[in-house]
């Protein structure tokens, strides 16, 4: 099932996508109901969709289906200038927990999840400075790492409490 179009793996990634949109519009809208000290903060749930992807489908079907999310969910919930912020962190997070788990065996999940956190972060903060031509906002970044470790850790304690059992439940092994 890992590369072939089959209407089953198509069903699956348009459910996680799914998912993921639904994660990432809920935390959007919690943001505009809790106030949160720290501008543009998010736990990050989404992140875990793409973690599962990458541990039991592809590179290409995390980064395709973190596309869509940052996409669809930018039309539902930030605007489009969202969208370059979010594209930005999807695509390279991805990138950097893809590596971690190739090159760093001992990693579990949750310090995958944490490297995910923090370089979405970091991402974005580059995406401001390069927009604003304001590097002082690299200062910001210091903040958003600390805040990355712990939404990381608090996403990848989730992710490994639900991977096993949503894996069995679709039946799928990780991948090798």
């Amino acid at each position: 099932m890992r590369n072939k179009l089959t209407p089953r793996r198509i069903a699956l990634l348009g459910a996680l996508l799914s998912l993921s949109l639904v994660l990432s519009v809920a935390e959007s809208m919690l943001g505009a109901l809790i106030p949160i000290p720290v501008p543009g903060v998010k736990l990050g749930l989404a992140n875990i969709v793409s973690m599962f992807l990458l541990s039991y489908f592809s590179l290409s079907a995390a980064l395709t289906v973190g596309l869509l999310r940052a996409l669809l969910s930018s039309f539902f919930a930030g605007g489009f200038g969202m969208f370059f912020y979010s594209v930005s962190g999807v695509i390279f997070s991805i990138l950097v927990m893809f590596a971690a788990m190739k090159t760093i065996k001992p990693l579990t999940i949750t310090g995958v999840s944490v490297l995910g956190a923090c370089t979405h972060n970091f991402m974005q903060v580059c995406i401001a400075v390069l927009t604003t031509g304001e590097t002082r906002l690299f200062y910001y970044a210091f903040i958003l790492l600390i805040i990355g470790e712990v939404s990381g850790t608090i996403t990848g304690v989730t992710a490994h409490a639900l991977f096993g059992r949503a894996a069995g439940a679709l039946k799928l092994q990780t991948k090798q």
